[in-house]
């Protein structure tokens, strides 16, 4: 006797389920990240538009503002103390002559959007797009006082006086900067790419007049301070804190950015 080849609407229903199961099933399309541009024309840079001329710092061809008070030295110390408990901290690599090397400085990252992807001397930055409360609360203060949005927020820790950031321009993705300071007050150097020769009458360190702008400048930022920079300051002038060894409290700086892509 032959086996029969009949088959039930079950088997059939079995048999293709089967097949089905083994296709494969097709991947989702991979989100596409969204990248700082390496340019920005100074037309593409929005105006702070809310803070007083009182605010402005003297620099020459530079757009720069410092407010020494934008909280009081309780809620800033307050501030600091509660970002410092963040899981978020860590030290990246950084690329130093074709060498991974562990930077000192802890930082911690966010952002609005979360297909912004940012690096760090070449690695990829660990982003974090759900915003502690507090730090929503700050940024929303920011933006208030300077009549900017910003889509990232940098967390930098400098646990003591021996913590420094060397001179530098943050020029490749950047409109406006915003620098938060919490905790113990640092040092700021500013100095401009090409300043007036010595003797000249254009050249300044110092302003004798309200009509001669500064060339380099030194700036003590107090906890509670918003240090602001447009982007011709950063076409034009870099800026760094130094090693201070005497200072022995921890700092926080919160810096705001509105990245082009």
């Amino acid at each position: 006797m032959t086996a029969s080849t009949s088959s039930t609407p079950a088997d059939r229903a079995a048999r293709a389920k089967r097949r089905s199961d083994t296709q494969a099933v097709p991947a989702e399309p991979a989100r596409k990240p969204k990248r700082a541009r390496k340019t920005v024309s100074l037309d593409e840079a929005p105006q702070v538009t809310s803070l007083a001329d009182e605010y402005k710092l003297p620099l020459a061809d530079a757009d720069a503002y410092y407010v020494p008070d934008l909280v009081d030295e309780q809620t800033a110390q307050r501030w600091h103390d509660e970002l410092l408990r963040l899981e978020e901290w860590y030290r990246p690599t950084l690329k130093v002559y074709g060498r991974d090397v562990t930077q000192s400085r802890k930082i911690a990252a966010f952002a609005t959007d979360r297909d912004l992807e940012v690096k760090y001397s070449g690695h990829p930055v660990e982003m974090h797009y759900e915003y502690p409360p507090l730090l929503r609360t700050i940024q929303d203060l920011v933006e208030k006082k300077l009549g900017v949005t910003f889509n990232h927020c940098m967390l930098n820790l400098y646990e003591d006086g021996n913590i420094y950031i060397g001179h530098h321009r943050d020029n490749r993705e950047n409109r406006v900067i915003a620098s938060l300071s919490l905790g113990a007050p640092r040092t700021l150097i500013l100095t401009h790419d090409k300043p007036p020769a010595p003797g000249s009458s254009s050249a300044s360190a110092e302003p004798s007049s309200a009509a001669a702008p500064l060339y380099s400048h030194r700036l003590s930022l107090a906890s509670g301070s918003l240090f602001t920079m447009g982007l011709s300051m950063q076409q034009r002038w870099k800026h760094g804190i130094p090693k201070e060894p005497k200072v022995k409290q921890s700092r926080i700086s919160l810096t705001f950015r509105n990245l082009v892509f």
